[in-house]
């Protein structure tokens, strides 16, 4: 099992940038009240990577703008074993106790603060959960309390105490025993009263997670608009508009997450298809229309884009700066 480790703690400036470069690539670092530290160890499985973390002093933040151009498309879970964590969807945010999960979708804006926690973070292969549970649009922010997370928990815990002497067959199918006690979790959660379960954002606008779950599951389909989402979901069109306002209305956010999808699809090796076919199988019916979004979304066309991450793939050297190797073990995400 490939691994790679990190430690730096106390006042010095040095220690704290070398922690920004290395979770740089998928989120903006800033300190926070407490003192800085940081440990951690980092282990690669099939379709999943696995973080032990004791950390302190430090803000973790992917605005919309980050969302927007990084590309990340996978899930993220946050089990608390001690300390303080608080995070969530930005603008609103949950103190974890320990033993719980924090599920975070890495499409959507988040951030965390630790102040001496110690944590076990784990990063999953979208195509991975949703084979597991279904769609998963709307688990962004969800809380798993310790009753609905313990299985799950113990599970990621027993990772890390036998992760030195784990079978080749165990490092292959972890990712998928992960995602289906996940969806687990998630049954048994539901039970809960809702309030309990999501952050505040995940609680309140209730008609903006029904309206994205209607979108991803319509996304395909180039007719999708305002109002056929007004007519799936029983709302007003004016209230769309509302929820939506903060991505420059719906017809907006329907192309971001086209856009988002189609570059995850040509993020994907084994998906072959020429771009125009990519483009239509995601909702494009104007080829030159989508290839003019995708330049503008993500400033260069989709061939290049491609191509670049093809070119990425082959260096496959573990040698080289933590940051770089951990960018290629998140890019093999998808």
């Amino acid at each position: 099992m490939e691994t790679l480790s990190f430690a730096a703690q106390g006042e010095d400036g040095a220690g704290f940038e070398s922690y920004r470069r290395l979770y740089g690539i998928g989120a903006d670092v800033e300190p926070a009240d407490g003192s800085f530290r940081a440990q951690v160890r980092i282990r690669r499985f099939r379709r999943m990577i696995l973080y032990e973390r004791e950390l302190g002093g430090l803000l973790h933040l992917r605005g919309p703008g980050r969302v927007r151009h990084d590309g990340y498309d996978h899930i993220t879970l946050h089990l608390l074993l001690a300390g303080d964590l608080t995070g969530g969807p930005m603008g609103a945010g949950h103190r974890l106790k320990p033993g719980e999960i924090m599920v975070v979708d890495t499409t959507r804006p988040h951030w965390t603060r630790t102040e001496r926690a110690r944590l076990l973070t784990v990063q999953l292969a979208r195509e991975v959960v949703a084979a597991a549970m279904g769609e998963v649009g709307a688990i962004h922010g969800t809380l798993l309390p310790e009753t609905a997370a313990g299985l799950l928990a113990d599970f990621i815990t027993s990772l890390i105490r036998r992760a030195d002497n784990l079978p080749a067959v165990a490092v292959e199918r972890a990712a998928a025993t992960v995602a289906e006690l996940l969806g687990l979790g998630l049954n048994v959660a539901t039970a809960a009263p809702l309030a309990r379960l999501m952050s505040t954002e995940a609680v309140q606008p209730l008609r903006r997670i029904r309206a994205e779950a209607y979108i991803d599951a319509h996304l395909v389909d180039p007719r999708l608009d305002s109002a056929a989402i007004a007519a799936g979901i029983g709302a007003s069109r004016s209230s769309l508009y509302a929820v939506f306002a903060d991505e420059g209305g719906v017809a907006r956010f329907i192309q971001r997450r086209r856009l988002e999808r189609l570059r995850a699809a040509l993020r994907r090796p084994g998906d072959q298809r020429p771009v125009s076919v990519l483009a239509r199988a995601h909702g494009f019916e104007d080829e030159s229309g989508f290839n003019r979004a995708f330049r503008t979304a993500f400033a260069m066309s989709p061939g290049r884009y491609r191509a670049a991450l093809r070119q990425a793939r082959q260096d496959r050297s573990t040698d080289g700066p933590a940051d770089t190797v951990i960018a290629r073990w998140t890019s093999e995400l998808y």
